[in-house]
């Protein structure tokens, strides 16, 4: 696979990996905003985390569009494998595990943001909560 392609699936994947810390971050205070029961501070960081959540969607379609570039079938279902959580295409090559090494961190901080957002979601919404 060529090297470059995976270092610009390597670029898309760390710019992710930021994003979603920038949003647990602001998932975290949020929380502590609720625990206080700071609804001006509640407002202004779920106001806040749009921006994080709308960067990672142009990370998301950036690696699509990525995908859909490539001339050889075999490289775009090599690249989307590693990017759906499957092994080194090449091992051997250093980036093909940085690739896949950041798209595993990466799935664990989305859970970690999920679960939490859940955990929130349901203590703001009661009833009405988006996860009932």
């Amino acid at each position: 696979m060529n090297e470059k392609t995976v270092m610009d699936a390597l670029v898309q994947m760390k710019r992710t990996g930021n994003l979603l810390n920038e949003l647990w971050d602001l998932t975290q205070q949020l929380g502590q905003s609720i625990d206080r029961n700071d609804q001006v501070s509640t407002q202004m960081l779920i106001a806040m985390r749009e921006e994080p959540l709308g960067k990672l969607q142009a990370a998301d379609q950036a690696l699509r569009e990525q995908l859909e570039a490539l001339a050889d079938k075999e490289e775009a279902d090599m690249l989307a494998d590693m990017l759906n959580g499957g092994a080194p295409a090449d091992p051997a090559q250093r980036s093909h595990s940085m690739l896949c090494e950041q798209v595993a961190s990466n799935h664990r901080r989305l859970k970690q943001v999920m679960e939490l957002d859940k955990a929130l979601n349901q203590r703001l919404g009661r009833e009405k909560s988006a996860y009932q």
